[in-house]
């Protein structure tokens, strides 16, 4: 008795289907978050480095300008005492290095790293 060819998906790849599409989402809804609050950080970085007054502020005034920004944002991976602000005497430097971690499934956690800044001459 010959069978015929039969068509169609599996339960098995149907399950193996859903648990890709569910990894990807559980991906997306963990990573976004981050990156839409990273935006905010370079946005504060942006606004500090086009301040008109930059160049006559303390870093101690940058700093708190800075936590105004964040505070401003709702941003809560960073903090304004993790920028290293540095004035010299031909040029002003304001970096913010920070990681995030953010649990994944079980025991796994997802750790991104950022960095931004900016160098102006006086």
């Amino acid at each position: 008795m010959l069978r015929k060819n039969e068509k169609g998906a599996t339960f098995i790849s149907l399950v193996i289907v859903l648990s890709i599409i569910g990894v990807i989402t559980l991906s997306v809804l963990t990573v976004f978050p981050v990156y839409m609050e990273n935006l905010a950080v370079k946005k504060s970085v942006e606004a500090i480095e086009n301040d008109p007054q930059l160049k006559s502020m303390s870093p101690g005034k940058m700093r708190s300008l800075f936590e105004k920004k964040l505070d401003m944002n709702q941003v809560t991976s960073v903090r304004a005492k993790d920028a290293k602000i540095g004035r010299g005497i031909t040029d002003i430097s304001f970096k913010v290095e920070y990681e995030v971690r953010k649990e994944y499934i079980g025991n796994i956690d997802i750790v991104m790293s950022f960095s931004d800044g900016f160098t102006v001459d006086l």
